[in-house]
């Protein structure tokens, strides 16, 4: 279930390589077009330029999740949760796994997430941006962000987005400053009506991230969207509380069965040899909100 088709993934072959030229990958310059002109290019699969994927893959976890190893669900075998139609859920961000990201050393990356607040008589846009760090084969400093506060569900549910963008331009340190401050940091606060100051705030989030955007070096990674609705479908993603997986990938062989998440380490691994999975992927939580 892919998402907007602006991330690099989906960009000819001629302007990724002049990207990961004009941001010094070598590395990945040489996977995907080596100088002997043997290789297959761009084509699946994508070696360790996972980046480079534009599909996605969703699992589940419970919020009873036991053990050291718990099983991860395929989110598109849940069945909805039909006692949260009319309440009010948090939404938080638990993890950001980076396994290979454009660029090298640490990388910075500008996360955007939007949803619909269903208010009686219309849906409310709801928008949070917020940054983070990390290197390849690491983790982001992330556990338990908030990103949407008292969202309220209504009859049809959330409607939940997200997207990565891969900053590497210089100059943005003052935008990017101001995102990881004041209410930007502290997350997205609804009451139980719809608030006059809340629209401002939604244009500027969104205003911020397409200044970034705009910038040459600057590249949109990943991007999914997720229905967190009541539909009985096999096709689409049912709202429960419990933390969901979303796996930036394409391969039509996944299967979260070979898969666990290792509570003490917090991460996805493989059930056979216990190491992390070569995907890069981002866990939010939904849970009661008090």
């Amino acid at each position: 279930m892919p998402g907007d088709k602006n991330s690099i993934g989906y960009k000819s072959r001629a302007t990724i390589k002049s990207y990961l030229q004009d941001i010094g990958d070598d590395e990945a310059v040489e996977e995907l077009f080596p100088s002997g002109g043997v290789g297959q290019g761009l084509a699946s699969p994508w070696g360790n330029q996972v980046w480079a994927h534009t599909g996605m893959m969703c699992g589940f976890l419970p919020p009873e999740s036991g053990g050291q190893l718990a099983q991860i669900q395929s989110a598109f075998s849940l069945e909805p949760d039909e006692t949260l139609k009319n309440s009010r859920v948090k939404i938080t961000l638990e993890k950001f796994w980076i396994h290979r990201y454009p660029g090298s050393g640490t990388h910075q990356i500008l996360c955007e997430f939007t949803g619909k607040n269903q208010l009686q008589n219309e849906p409310e846009e709801l928008r949070f941006a917020l940054t983070t760090e990390a290197k390849d084969g690491a983790s982001a400093a992330i556990s338990g962000s908030p990103i949407f506060l008292g969202v309220s569900v209504g009859e049809n549910g959330i409607a939940f987005e997200g997207k990565t963008i891969n900053v590497i331009s210089k100059g943005d340190e003052t935008i990017l400053n101001a995102i990881g401050s004041g209410p930007f940091k502290e997350g997205l606060g609804l009451l139980t009506k719809a608030q006059p100051a809340l629209r401002p705030f939604v244009g500027l989030t969104s205003s911020v991230v397409q200044s970034v955007l705009s910038r040459n070096k600057n590249k949109q990674v990943f991007h999914f969207k997720l229905g967190l609705d009541f539909a009985k479908s096999q096709t689409s993603v049912p709202l429960r509380h419990g933390s969901f997986i979303v796996a930036q990938g394409d391969s039509s062989h996944w299967d979260w069965n070979a898969l666990a998440w290792n509570t003490g380490s917090g991460q996805v691994v493989d059930k056979s040899t216990k190491r992390p999975i070569l995907f890069n992927y981002i866990v939010f939580r939904v849970s009661a909100y008090a």
